[in-house]
Parts: structure tokens; sequence; C-alpha cells
């Protein structure tokens, strides 16, 4: 079981999760979960990337321009951020020399993120649960699918 810090927020959610909330017609289990746990949500640099590759691989539009300022002022207004740190490149290092020696390497960016979530006792959500199957077998990394709760 995660430790919690009544401070911090316990869940980091992963891209697929942020990006639920601007679909024309999001999974109402997440947006539910969402708004619940607002308070006790964060992303993490790597999932700020992603949402950030996602917006600037758009072609201009009225779309890019709402995505734009949804990305820029909501998300970044709603969510802290959290950074990879000496902590968690310490953690993202071990994980993957493991997974590494089980022949279950794994991606750089989702190792990232699992690393952030370890260094700050978070639980990750994400839809994404078979990419970080293999980080929980050499791992205590929690995880949430807020699609299918």
């Amino acid at each position: 079981m995660v430790d919690y810090n009544e401070e911090e927020p316990h869940y980091l959610l992963d891209s697929n999760i942020v990006s639920e909330i601007i679909k024309p017609e999001p999974d109402l289990n997440v947006i539910k979960k969402i708004a619940e746990h607002n308070s006790d949500c964060a992303i993490c640099a790597p999932v700020w990337q992603e949402l950030l590759l996602g917006l600037y691989r758009m072609p201009e539009s009225i779309n890019k321009k709402y995505l734009e300022k949804f990305i820029k002022e909501d998300v970044r207004d709603n969510f802290a951020i959290k950074s990879f740190t000496e902590k968690a490149a310490d953690i993202q290092a071990q994980l993957r020399t493991k997974m590494e020696q089980l022949g279950h390497p794994t991606q750089k960016e989702d190792s990232m993120i699992a690393a952030i979530a370890l260094a700050n006792h978070m639980v990750l959500v994400t839809r994404n649960t078979k990419h970080f199957a293999a980080i929980q077998q050499v791992s205590t990394l929690e995880i949430e699918n807020w699609f299918e709760e």
C-alpha cells in the first residue's frame, strides 16, 4: 500500500487519462473519478511533454487553438507537474536494470513515469496497464485504470 502524505497528490495521471477530459464523448467514469479526486491528482513532466508534443504536431486549426488553451491553461492550472528528480532517476535506473535482466525492457518514457510515481509515493492512473505490468513485477508500483472502475 502506498504511504500517502496528506499534503501531496495521491494520483499521478497518465496522458491517456488527461486527454480524456477534452474528448467530445469522454468516458464518464474517468470524468467522474477526476472530479472526485481532482485535488489529489497531478501529472509529471514526461506526461506534460507528451501532451505538448501532441499539440505541436497538430496542423493549425480552431481545434488546435482550443486544445492549446486547454493544455496550457486548464491542465497547467489544475494539476501540479511532478519533476523527474534525482530520486526518480535512481529508481528508473534500478527498474530498467531489473527489467532488462528479466528480458523485459521497457520504454524510457513509461519507466520515467513509473519512477516519478514511485519516488512520490503515488498511484499511477493509466489506461495502458499492460505497458506497466513488467514494472509492477519488479517494484511496488500501484496502478489504477479509471476506465474500468
